[in-house]
């Protein structure tokens, strides 16, 4: 290979051009100079007036699901279809990233351990020494969960004529100039140990992945995507000036409203809460059942269990996932369970990404139905060992679980002696600390079967179930540390002259309970004496049913509850409860359709607002066959 001079570009001498004179000579360091000075122009206007990321209509280097310890970079596909030429096909048809001001291009999907520089691959080893730069290490299962960063690693090196033999001028025999060629690998690390920063070599965060111990698959709702997307070139302030987000995490799909600014206008100028269109969460030709069991998962995930006879037209639970990073669909639902029927779910997230699912293990009145529990996480759930939680020579029912500290809490119903019972579950080191559920004390009075709902706060849990009458609510609250015989360590005796409870707990010593007489009310159970305020109706005279409410951290309340409007079709209102002066506003129709919207289920996601699951028969399905949808109603941006 002929001598290149020694470059003469130094971009801090504020050079801009290479002019030519008369009468002196053109050397190759000139040449080079003008080369150098336009290259660097661009690459500085890339990184600091457009930056890291992937332009807009292209979803190049992105991180999905792959095989054991590896996954897979995603060229995306964008451009039009069909053969074109090599020039129109790097313009229109690549995957495209920026890094550091140098543009990247991915022609088609490649896995993580296929690259030529992964350690599996043959010669690697060479190419590395070759090239200068190290090996991909491989990803190894982690023995502790662990977070991984998967990055972009980009870098420029000289070709030779032996690598590209179109250098050498076919006529003359000898080489012309030379070229240089940009490179890329991804790579992929520990957050605890990120490789090592070499010289000349560019890198962007691509995803992180949330890996548990002793996995080897990384599933899609484990990788968290961390690229900058959407590039175009609008002033920074425009973003600031309109969300309040820093540009830079809103390139990252951070901060972004989930609606158009346009379509929350106008919801707010007619009255409304801005929504976000019905999103089908997994339709089947089956019914669904709707639970108690919409959870935000450790993972910023909105995960569902419900119960579903899509298979063999008999009662599973089923689990469905969304991410809220990117909250466009939800996983297809997976049933946990087999063999039999299993029905009414009761789940808790655990910090660990894991999940504690109590389910009813046969049918409802008969003898031999137990309340069993797994523990997993979604991928690891279907194949988990089954544990008794209620296991007695009557049927065990109905569970509920609520999740404090390290502590589960399971409650149960009893239904030879209609009696509610409680069993704790320690999650830290799969330990029960109750042998077998204890009983609720004399004088709470007989439960019906799936009549409670439970919350907890300050370490406490309030409960609230329906009479054995059906037509009264009784109320209490829970102490997990205390010793079986005192854990019920508050119940008030007054009965609520009401069912259908939720209850929103507000602190160790406060809570309110919504339930259904005939209108909506909520009473207000607060410490020192322990009783409950004076009933406060919401509703008047529509018959609203199914109450379910959200408390956010400033103290405004959010209630749902469903109404018969047209014929024998339900829809779904919201009002809510002003922090301020504790009036309750207008009711707002929020979910409608040529169909039964009912049962909503409320979860608060801090700084998105509210999500809303519920049940319809809509359209496209036969009478009767219910199915769950989901709603994004924003409160906050």
């Amino acid at each position: 290979m002929a001598v290149i001079t020694d470059s003469t570009f130094d971009p801090l001498l504020a050079h801009v051009n290479v002019r030519l004179q008369q009468g002196v000579p053109i050397v190759d360091a000139d040449w080079n100079t003008q080369d150098d000075i336009r290259k660097f122009e661009l690459r500085a206007f890339l990184k600091w007036y457009v930056g890291d990321g992937a332009p807009d209509q292209n979803d190049g280097f992105r991180i999905a699901a792959g095989t054991t310890n590896s996954f897979v970079v995603k060229a995306g596909v964008q451009g039009p279809a069909g053969s074109l030429t090599n020039q129109e096909t790097a313009l229109r048809q690549v995957g495209r990233f920026i890094v550091d001001g140098l543009d990247v291009f991915l022609r088609s999907d490649v896995a993580f351990d296929q690259q030529p520089l992964h350690e599996s691959q043959p010669g690697a080893a060479a190419l590395a020494a070759r090239l200068g730069v190290p090996v991909i290490t491989a990803l190894q299962s982690p023995p502790g969960d662990q977070t991984v960063v998967v990055e972009l690693d980009v870098w420029e090196r000289l070709l030779t004529p032996d690598e590209e033999p179109r250098l050498i001028h076919p006529a003359l025999g000898v080489e012309t100039c030379s070229r240089t060629r940009r490179e890329w690998v991804v790579r992929a690390y520990p957050s605890t140990a990120i490789g090592a920063r070499l010289a000349g070599h560019s890198y962007a965060t691509l995803a992180t992945l949330q890996r548990f111990a002793n996995q080897t698959g990384i599933a899609d709702g484990q990788i968290t995507d961390r690229r900058q997307r959407k590039l175009l070139v609008p002033p920074a302030s425009l973003v600031t000036d309109m969300l309040g987000v820093d540009p830079y995490d809103y390139r990252a799909g951070q901060g972004r409203p989930p609606i158009s600014l346009r379509a929350a206008v106008n919801a707010l100028l007619a009255g409304q809460l801005p929504a976000t269109p019905d999103l089908a969460v997994s339709p089947a030709s089956q019914p669904d059942t709707i639970s108690r069991s919409v959870l935000l998962d450790a993972q910023n995930g909105l995960t569902a269990f419900w119960t579903s006879q899509r298979l063999s037209n008999v009662d599973q639970v089923h689990v469905s996932r969304m991410d809220l990073a990117a909250p466009t669909a939800f996983s297809a639902a997976v049933a946990i369970t087999g063999s039999g029927a299993h029905s009414a779910p009761a789940a808790v997230a655990l910090p660990n990404g894991e999940f504690v699912v109590a389910y009813q293990a046969g049918g409802t009145g008969i003898a031999s139905t137990d309340v069993k529990m797994k523990r997993g996480s979604l991928s690891t759930l279907a194949g988990a060992t089954e544990v008794d939680v209620a296991k007695s020579a009557g049927a065990d029912e109905s569970p509920v679980a609520v999740l404090t500290g390290d502590v589960v809490t399971f409650f149960t119903r009893q239904d030879s002696s209609d009696l509610w019972q409680f069993r704790r579950y320690r999650h830290t080191d799969n330990t029960f600390l109750d042998d077998s559920p204890v009983s609720f004390p004399t004088g709470t009075g007989p439960g019906m079967s799936g009549g409670m709902h439970a919350v907890a706060a300050g370490g406490m849990v309030w409960f609230a179930f329906v009479a054995g009458n059906t037509t009264s609510t009784m109320l209490g609250r829970f102490n997990p540390a205390a010793p079986a015989a005192s854990a019920v360590d508050h119940f008030i005796t007054t009965a609520l002259a009401g069912n259908e409870p939720y209850v929103v707990a507000i602190s160790a010593t406060e809570a309110m309970v919504f339930y259904k007489d005939n209108q909506i009310k909520t009473v207000t159970a607060t410490g020192g004496s322990w009783v409950i305020t004076s009933p406060v109706p919401i509703t008047g005279t529509e018959n609203d049913r199914h109450p379910a409410a959200v408390r956010d951290a400033d103290g405004t309340v959010f209630l749902l509850a469903d109404r018969v409007v047209t014929g024998t079709n339900n829809e779904i209102f919201l009002r809510r409860r002003d922090p301020a002066n504790l009036a309750w506003g207008a009711a707002q129709l929020v979910i409608a359709g040529p169909a039964g919207d009912q049962q909503p289920q409320p979860v608060l996601v801090p700084g998105q607002g509210m999500w809303v699951l519920w049940s319809s028969d809509r359209p496209g399905t036969s009478t009767g066959n219910f199915d769950l949808y989901a709603k994004h109603i924003i409160t906050t941006i």
